[in-house]
């Protein structure tokens, strides 16, 4: 007697998980024992991060992201600096829409490089999109040998499609 059977295929996993834009705001940066808000002009910046997530055999996922930042110096002659940075990484989902992550980051225009640890928490919208709020926390060495390193903290908020 023949036995019908069916063949059962696991889902296939798409290469790409999704694609994300935001907003990074820097808020604080610490060298050599000095702690600078990023309140005053002088300092501030803010970046606009796109990017997109695959995904691996295991849990872990790589993200790409570039970053434009734009420094206006609103008391200054000078009318703004921009600059990209390339920051590819590595994510970790936890449960309850936690992640946790890390970057390489590469600072072009600004001669620095260096980290960026993140923890991030997703709420879904019901729309096929994800809000998300980040904590970032950037260590970065340069630009010059003698600048040192740079601890910064930031948030990065955004949507997840």
């Amino acid at each position: 007697m023949a036995q019908d059977s069916t063949i059962i295929n696991p889902p296939v996993k798409t290469k790409i998980t999704g694609y994300h834009v935001g907003v990074v705001q820097i808020l604080f940066a610490t060298n050599k024992g000095e702690t600078v808000f990023f309140d005053r002009t002088s300092v501030y910046s803010v970046g606009f991060p796109f990017g997109i997530t695959f995904n691996t055999a295991g849990k872990l996922k790589i993200d790409l992201e570039l970053v434009p930042f734009i420094n206006p110096y609103i008391y200054s002659d000078l009318p703004y600096n921009i600059h990209l940075l390339y920051h590819p990484g590595i994510l970790y989902p936890l449960k309850g829409g936690w992640t946790l992550g890390m970057r390489a980051a590469f600072e072009i225009g600004q001669g620095q490089f260096g980290f960026t640890p993140l923890i991030n928490k997703g709420f879904k919208t019901g729309k096929g999109t994800t809000f998300f709020i980040e904590l970032v926390l950037p260590g970065r060495f340069g630009p010059e040998k003698a600048s040192g390193y740079t601890q910064l903290g930031g948030i990065h908020m955004g949507l997840g499609f």
